[in-house]
């Protein structure tokens, strides 16, 4: 049997590459389509998902997961998630408020997902992900091309408004 960081990581490779495939064949020729305060909320909306980090949290989904890996990371989601709901809703409504919800839900997401992979990669956490391992082999890849759509959306929109 491989390693299970080799299987982790062969996992996040393909998942980055699929995720990556269809938002460059899909998803951002249709959001093209749309406003681009709207477009921008398309991008941000999937990092509401990240409230998935808080089961970081729980004994049982990754048993006997360090604290200084499952504490910043849980707070870390669950930060980002809250303000990608704030950034949607806003950007969304085209309100004021929302390329700056927006960005910001951008720099503290970007920053965690940083912070937890050198982390989990210091600590070799693999090991203890067990029931919560799906959610950084499928949904960081997936919140790491959203990222990128984010910002080139929220630059975009920037280059919009100055216009």
């Amino acid at each position: 049997m491989p390693p299970p960081h080799l299987v982790f990581v062969v996992q996040v490779v393909w998942f980055t590459l699929s995720f990556a495939v269809v938002a460059r064949m899909v998803i951002w020729p249709y959001s093209a389509r749309l406003d681009p305060s709207r477009r921008a909320a398309l991008w941000i909306a999937p990092q509401m998902s990240r409230a998935l980090g808080l089961g970081l949290l729980v004994p049982n989904l990754s048993p006997g997961m360090p604290a200084e890996m499952s504490v910043p990371t849980a707070i870390g989601d669950m930060t980002t998630a809250v303000l990608a709901l704030l950034a949607f809703v806003t950007l969304y409504r085209r309100h004021r408020l929302g390329p700056w919800l927006g960005w910001a839900c951008m720099i503290v997401g970007i920053l965690d997902g940083a912070h937890a992979l050198t982390t989990a990669a210091r600590l070799q956490v693999t090991a203890h992900m067990a029931a919560q391992w799906y959610v950084p082999a499928l949904n960081v890849p997936l919140m790491a091309v959203c990222h990128v759509g984010g910002v080139v959306a929220l630059r975009r929109l920037a280059n919009h408004r100055e216009a």
